[in-house]
């Protein structure tokens, strides 16, 4: 036999035995995909975390109601010995790589939240596209919910912070590689959005402002939405003013946001631009006959007043989620000097803002 062949038969031994021997890959009917985990500190004054999965359970079916998942709850000194530890709890491989929603409880962002993030950002085989959220009052009540109208195991979830499903001004959705980068970065924030139970389904109308390791202070509904028109420029918005004891709402047809960090004689300011176009939602009636000019007046003061607002509320809790910071680093000299010159410059920043509100429209009327 020559060497060639002798060499050739070594090989095709060698993978035989190598197939026969079995592999690490399992079967979809062997696993457990986890689409969702929640963390919660231990009870009882215990170190350590409660974590809770949520694994879809594999089904022919696909419809309103269909979806079956199982929600397992375990409690140890690490996230990691936790993960292990509900191994021995199932009969299939847990897997992470299709998990879409990293919970953390409200109780455990307010102490601190370094250790799980750590966690979760080590882990090889949760997606960086993850949605980062709060789970309020705790993590564990959140997971357990199952929606009725549930298609697939999750499926609420991802219509909730995607564009595929509802898409409101007052849900921000946070990915994990992001929620990352705010930690580490200076001169920008955290933010995460705050899942509360209202009878069989999921609420989202609220954003917690996080420093570099714990929450700090929550917005309301209102200042919500106006985070996400002057950080993110969301369209599929409102504004509302009064004028003459009526109330008026419009409907966001274009927004464009504008900052500018400069030094004046008074010390610095932050000059905030916001041009937003719409036509009438609700309006008073015979609102097309009149002049519009102190209409959009009473527009612009509004909506001035409550841009304020939430950047002196940001400011106060001594947080920046809009990274004003950032823009400070990036348009001036970068060294050690700039960030210290900013941390000082912060917190005695002060704001002007303009709002040009233009309305295009008085809706339909019939």
């Amino acid at each position: 036999m020559s060497y060639r062949r002798l060499l050739l038969l070594v090989v095709m031994l060698m993978t035989l035995a190598g197939l026969t021997g079995g592999c690490g890959f399992k079967d979809i009917d062997k696993r457990f995909f986890v689409v969702a985990i929640g963390i919660d500190p231990a009870t009882e004054g215990a170190k350590g975390y409660t974590v809770t999965l949520r694994m879809a359970v594999p089904s022919p079916k696909v419809e309103p109601g269909a979806a079956k998942s199982q929600v397992e709850t375990i409690q140890a000194t690490s996230i990691a010995e936790a993960v292990r530890l509900l191994k021995s709890h199932v009969d299939k491989e847990l897997d992470f790589g299709h998990c879409k929603l990293l919970l953390l409880g409200e109780e455990l962002v307010k102490k601190d939240f370094r250790g799980p993030l750590n966690w979760l950002s080590r882990r090889r085989d949760i997606q960086n596209v993850a949605y980062v959220a709060i789970g309020k009052p705790n993590a564990k009540k959140i997971i357990e919910i199952e929606p009725p109208n549930e298609r697939m195991p999750g499926n609420a979830i991802f219509l909730m912070f995607g564009n595929d499903g509802s898409e409101s001004s007052y849900t921000i959705y946070e990915y994990l590689f992001d929620f990352v980068r705010r930690t580490g970065e200076r001169g920008m924030d955290p933010i995460l959005p705050i899942m509360r139970q209202e009878k069989n389904g999921y609420v989202v109308t609220r954003l917690g402002l996080l420093n570099k390791s714990k929450l700090v202070t929550v917005l309301n509904p209102q200042e919500t939405e106006m985070y996400n028109q002057i950080r993110n420029e969301y369209k599929k918005s409102t504004v509302a003013a009064t004028f003459d004891g009526q109330n008026m709402v419009m409907s966001v047809e274009s927004i464009s946001s504008h900052t500018k960090i400069v030094k004046s004689s008074n010390g610095w300011v932050l000059r905030l631009r916001l041009n937003i176009r719409g036509i009438f939602e609700e309006a008073p009636i015979g609102v097309y006959d009149q002049s519009w000019t102190k209409l959009e007046q009473a527009f612009n003061v509004q909506v001035e007043q409550e841009a304020k607002r939430l950047l002196v509320k940001a400011q106060q809790a001594g947080v920046d989620p809009f990274g004003f910071g950032l823009k400070f680093r990036a348009t001036h000299a970068g060294s050690e000097r700039t960030w210290s010159d900013w941390q000082s410059i912060y917190p005695r920043l002060k704001f002007d803002v303009k709002a040009n509100v233009t309305i295009e429209g008085s809706g339909i009327v019939r």
